[in-house]
């Protein structure tokens, strides 16, 4: 297929040995009621016959493709790639082991067109499992435009679908240390709040499932196992916090990190020092209940 002329949206997957799940989102993609959009792929070191799939669709020329390889380095970093290449108006991930709703793309599409505004950077969607259970809710009724921190401030539960204006997630990227593959993704949708809010549809785009191997499922060893990242990541939340409540909540979660680690100077390197005096033991707490377990595996 030819690139999409009038192609709106880039549906971005990154991919780590996930030939089983994969085609299911294959199939999604072909059912979309709206064809408007770029798939790019990119296979982050895969060792499974993820590729030999992907290139048998590419030959198939059922869905405008872009293929990419990189050595295994991480979501984040595939997820840097994917931006660098994509050139259409509106960006979306959609993992390798979840698919899209056949009406999703045309309900994006349809509500960007009808209520994006110069201040608009993308638009927030709800999720439901393969069971059709919706796993995303939100009662308050007044709030339909927000920064994504807003709306979890306000009341919203669950995770979603994000939709970002390409030109503005371009600005930015996860930053990439030695010997780590994982930054927290709130790292860069922090960043992307300073920019403007997101549209709510307040319905389910977005079907997942989730696996025993996947991110969420592992996020406390994952967070463990990268520190540089993680302490990219709440540094930078720390100084975008603006309520007291935000300040100790992420203090505790720095202090927890820093213990599991045993860093020097825990008190003194924390962005708000007073704080983390008054908060070590919760953050000792925080640490037991959470990475106490790695930091034994790893002799510390």
């Amino acid at each position: 297929m030819e690139q999409h002329e009038k192609a709106k949206i880039t549906v971005f997957t990154p991919v780590y040995n996930r030939a089983d799940t994969l085609p299911r989102l294959y199939e999604s993609l072909k059912r979309q009621t709206d064809q408007s959009f770029v798939w790019i792929i990119v296979n982050d070191g895969s060792t499974d016959e993820s590729e030999k799939l992907v290139k048998t669709w590419v030959t198939e020329h059922k869905l405008d493709i872009k293929y990419f390889y990189q050595e295994n380095a991480g979501k984040p970093t595939a997820h840097n790639q994917g931006v660098k290449e994509t050139e259409t108006e509106l960006f979306v991930c959609v993992d390798s082991d979840d698919y899209l709703k056949d009406d999703g793309i045309e309900k994006i599409l349809m509500h960007w067109e009808k209520y994006k505004k110069k201040n608009s950077i993308g638009i927030i969607g709800y999720r439901e499992r393969t069971s059709g259970e919706c796993i995303t809710s939100f009662s308050n009724s007044k709030i339909d435009k927000a920064t994504l921190r807003q709306f979890y401030d306000s009341g919203l539960q669950g995770d979603t679908i994000l939709v970002y204006r390409t030109d503005i997630l371009k600005r930015y990227s996860f930053p990439q240390f030695k010997g780590e593959k994982f930054i927290p993704e709130a790292y860069l949708y922090d960043l992307l709040d300073q920019e403007g809010k997101l549209i709510l549809i307040r319905e389910a785009l977005y079907v997942c499932e989730y696996l025993e191997d996947g991110y969420t499922a592992n996020m406390a060893q994952l967070l463990y196992n990268n520190p540089q990242g993680y302490f990219c990541y709440i540094n930078q939340r720390l100084k975008f916090d603006t309520t007291i409540k935000q300040k100790c909540a992420d203090t505790i979660r720095y202090l927890a990190m820093a213990i599991a680690h045993r860093k020097k100077n825990i008190i003194k390197n924390s962005i708000y020092p007073v704080l983390a005096v008054s908060l070590y033991g919760a953050g000792y707490i925080f640490y037991f209940k959470r990475y106490r377990k790695f930091a034994i595996r790893n002799g510390k």
